[in-house]
């Protein structure tokens, strides 16, 4: 992992809210074969390892579901982000192989809401893995990272960058409305301005912080309230506390398929 990661061509510190092309090269959709809308999201963290949650692989079929890569402007193919700037490499479509769901996942509440989809062919062009925060980080209040749930939803063609703040777990456990009860393993954020979008399908999607010219992915998201106005709270599986667990995966997987 974290091999040739991260990287895209901009590197401004400040996102525009709609993602421009190749900026965000390792996000993935699923879909069903006879559907073209995706039912979740993820991200590529290896040439052939997708990073999701255990609640989106309930849908996904060994050797059946599609998995997306390289898309951008889910209008068109090729993608193009104007006249002069397009990407001549059609979408990759690959099948999943194997699904791993991590051992202590609870779907009753979303306690360890992570699991890992893999391919057998690696992929090799037009599309990047993400960053994985290989030392633990932790939010605060004080020195919270300028972060972004990327993703699409249904009403826009390309993904939206949208800005997030943190909000302390105390503080979050107050207004889920006790809901369920929130785990060491879980961090929460909401929008950072008011904003006329709906997080629709965007489980799986990242929460990306960029370090150093380079992108990591901090939490998956996890749960957001249906009915959830831009101050509401989205819980997202927090990475660095599940390192050990994706290493540990991904090596075994490796070692399988060899």
């Amino acid at each position: 992992m974290n091999k040739n990661c991260g990287y895209s061509p901009y590197t401004d510190r400040t996102k525009p809210e709609d993602g421009r092309i190749f900026e965000n090269p390792w996000l993935v959709l699923f879909r069903h074969p006879e559907e073209q809308e995706w039912f979740c999201q993820g991200t590529l963290i290896t040439e052939r390892h997708v990073l999701t949650t255990a609640i989106c692989t309930e849908a996904i079929v060994p050797n059946e579901t599609i998995i997306v890569l390289g898309e951008y402007d889910r209008t068109a193919d090729p993608d193009c982000e104007s006249e002069h700037v397009c990407n001549s490499a059609p979408i990759i479509e690959r099948l999943p192989h194997n699904i791993i769901v991590h051992p202590h996942f609870q779907n009753n509440t979303y306690e360890n809401d992570i699991a890992l989809v893999t391919f057998n062919r690696r992929i090799i062009y037009n599309v990047m893995p993400i960053c994985l925060p290989l030392t633990p980080i932790i939010p605060s209040l004080i020195h919270a990272p300028i972060a972004y749930n990327t993703l699409w939803t249904a009403e826009h063609r390309v993904p939206k960058q949208i800005r997030m703040e943190y909000i302390a777990q105390s503080t979050c456990q107050e207004r889920m409305r006790h809901l369920l009860l929130l785990h060491e393993g879980q961090i929460c954020a909401q929008y950072a301005k008011r904003v006329n979008i709906k997080i629709t399908s965007g489980s799986g999607s990242p929460l990306l912080m960029e370090h150093h010219d380079r992108t990591f992915q901090l939490g998956i998201l996890s749960i957001g309230l249906l009915d959830a106005t831009y101050l509401e709270p989205y819980v997202y599986v927090n990475i660095s506390t599940h390192i050990k667990w994706i290493h540990d995966t991904v090596s075994l997987l490796d070692g399988t398929q060899q």
